[in-house]
């Protein structure tokens, strides 16, 4: 059942609450046996090849740690990246810092319209040198949401230097968005497509926190060290939190789940989920 905001709002009210849809990223049987993480030395951390428009996972090098700022305005794209690269040299920290974008706009496009988003979207990156080789080095997150305009910057990721006051720091790190696309070699497939009943919709939540669980792994990492997890549908995923996704999420279970009531980017897909660690998180204005 497709749930109106106010529904929504009253469902998800007890809770503490994507490679993007369609995106054709590499098996992660493939990464395990010969892909590994790339150094980015300007920006002080390492990350997962995916696809050239974004990273599956950024971790910071050694004598950093991953920052999290939440923009209390959203902002045009090329304005809030701008923006972007005024903020990080004030707290001492150059642009090649970014590690990852979270992105909102106005309604789902059509796979053709995210493609000539994605290209503009690495020329713009081109332009600013954040490049690594012919790819973007950085994690994405990419969802529609009723009232938002055309790709807003709604909270970036960043690294700076480790604090020396902590000996043993937990890890930082930062996923892009999964949706429940399976990427083959022929064509995207997505989970259980047009099925938005429970059963569905329990489907294509596994195979997103599978498709976590195991980029995670190859990391060296388990859901169990994630300090926050966005989960972006329309749709009632209330049934499925005590019996499937709080669970499978083990001790960050207590630490909640933020449930956006948004979309993934590509029409056709309906659940999107992204992940992170951080031991520091802002609120700005900029």
């Amino acid at each position: 059942m497709k749930l109106s905001r106010r529904e929504w709002l009253i469902g998800s009210g007890a809770f503490a609450m994507s490679a993007p849809a369609f995106a054709p990223a590499p098996a992660l049987a493939v990464l395990a046996q010969g892909d590994k993480l790339i150094p980015n030395t300007r920006g002080g951390y390492r990350f997962l090849p995916g696809v050239p428009f974004l990273s599956l996972a950024a971790l910071p090098s050694d004598g950093f740690e991953i920052v999290r700022a939440t923009l209390r305005r959203p902002r045009p794209l090329s304005e809030g990246l701008t923006a972007i690269e005024k903020y990080l040299p004030e707290v001492g920290r150059p642009l090649h810092a970014l590690c990852g974008l979270e992105l909102r706009s106005g309604h789902q496009t059509t796979r053709a319209e995210f493609a000539a988003f994605n290209s503009a979207y690495i020329e713009r990156m081109r332009m600013a040198g954040l490049l690594v080789g012919d790819s973007v080095p950085m994690t994405r997150t990419n969802v529609a949401m009723a009232g938002m305009g055309e790709h807003q910057i709604y909270a970036f990721s960043y690294t700076v230097p480790l604090s020396r006051s902590e000996p043993k720091p937990s890890p930082t790190f930062v996923v892009a968005a999964v949706a429940e696309v399976r990427n083959l070699a022929s064509r995207p497939e997505v989970v259980a497509a047009g099925d938005t009943s429970l059963e569905g919709l329990r489907q294509k939540t596994a195979f997103v926190l599978e498709e976590l669980e195991g980029r995670l792994r190859l990391l060296g990492l388990r859901l169990g060290d994630v300090t926050g997890t966005a989960l972006y549908t329309v749709y009632d995923i209330h049934p499925l939190m005590a019996s499937l996704i709080l669970p499978k999420l083990s001790e960050a279970a207590r630490i909640g789940v933020q449930w956006y009531h948004a979309q993934p980017p590509v029409v056709g897909s309906e659940i999107e989920v992204d992940v992170r660690a951080t031991r520091m998180e802002l609120t700005i204005n900029i």
